[in-house]
């Protein structure tokens, strides 16, 4: 959907949500409620629900968030390269993938250094690193990934697994009919066409994922993990008292962005932690082949070995049978020898 496309309500929700999501991790819940507030008072109270429903995007999301709604060039190349990345897959083209790859390492070290830069105190855990080299790994394997990616509206990271599509399900703020919201409100805007191939393509994926919108969302709830905005808990009260009086105290719902922050820190460690092991194991088993072809070479050596030891004692058999046979031989001919003499001196006797 370009934004020529969406009715006044459906622009005033992707500005707010795009809002919601510029704002940084620590100001997200308090952003949050100032545009669901400013919604309810523009009388689109559906649209204030979807905003209160928002899911706090992880350290991950929000790192690449900052990240593509800033002027730094690795954005933009990141659509290139994965373009002519997808291009050459869908070609089968070996020889253009393997002449890509070193353009695209290069990019992905940008990418991650570009992001360390833009967060708070300019680094980043190394889980967190992982997880945003990840999540653009995905963007260059998979065109729907890329829009989500390149929303600015992400919420959690992405990965791909080496083959088929990216699952973008719950990545990106969604409206409650499953459209993508991708506006940009300043900084570097990815090719249109190349955004609107992509969004299309994350828009219907989003949707087969979900299989029908969330009922969290038709309900005004939020996702998994995540507490709505205290104004829109208790549904569609009437207005005055019921807008005034919060149903979660905002102390709580703080408590809970936090908790869900240390979790999902725990989990991008745990990541970390089973990605480290696989490639540990991944390891070992080259070295256990190394190893087995290692012996199986020394194998093959002693069994060559040992078939030369048994022709050369065989030789040696046989030379020694042929030099008993000549000592045989000698000795016969020395008492022929011995004879003749003895028979030479009778004659010469007689």
């Amino acid at each position: 959907m370009t934004d020529s496309d969406r009715s006044p309500e459906e622009e005033a929700l992707a500005r707010a949500v795009h809002t919601v999501y510029g704002a940084p991790p620590e100001e997200f819940v308090a952003v949050r409620k100032e545009q669901v507030a400013r919604l309810r008072a523009e009388g689109l109270r559906d649209q204030a629900k979807q905003v209160g429903a928002l899911r706090k995007p992880s350290v991950s999301a929000a790192a690449v968030n900052a990240l593509v709604r800033s002027d730094d060039p690795v954005v933009a190349s990141l659509h290139d390269v994965g373009a002519r990345m997808r291009h050459a897959q869908s070609a089968l083209d070996m020889a253009a993938l393997a002449g890509l790859r070193a353009e695209r390492d290069t990019l992905l070290a940008a990418w991650v250094a570009a992001a360390r830069t833009r967060a708070p105190g300019g680094s980043l855990t190394p889980a967190v690193e992982s997880e945003v080299r990840d999540t653009a790994v995905a963007a260059l394997a998979d065109a729907g990934a890329a829009a989500v990616v390149t929303s600015g509206n992400l919420t959690r990271a992405l990965s791909y697994s080496g083959f088929g599509e990216v699952d973008v399900a719950d990545a990106v703020a969604r409206t409650s009919t499953g459209v993508v919201l991708t506006r940009f409100e300043g900084g570097r805007r990815a090719d249109p066409d190349k955004r609107m191939v992509g969004e299309s393509d994350a828009q219907e994926r989003a949707g087969r994922s979900a299989g029908e919108p969330d009922r969290a969302e038709e309900a005004g709830e939020p996702g998994d993990g995540e507490e709505p905005y205290e104004g829109e808990a208790a549904g569609e009260a009437d207005d005055g008292e019921a807008d005034e009086e919060p149903a979660t105290p905002p102390d709580r719902v703080s408590e809970l962005e936090m908790e869900l922050d240390e979790a999902e820190k725990v989990v991008a460690a745990a990541r970390a932690t089973r990605r480290s092991a696989a490639q540990a194991d991944a390891d070992a088993e080259q070295e256990v082949t190394v190893a087995q072809e290692q012996v199986a070479q020394a194998e093959r050596l002693l069994a060559s070995a040992r078939k030369r030891l048994e022709k050369a004692h065989s030789r040696r058999s046989q030379t020694e049978t042929a030099l008993e046979a000549a000592d045989r031989e000698l000795v016969e001919s020395r008492a022929r020898r011995d004879e003749m003499r003895a028979a030479l001196e009778e004659a010469e006797d007689a």
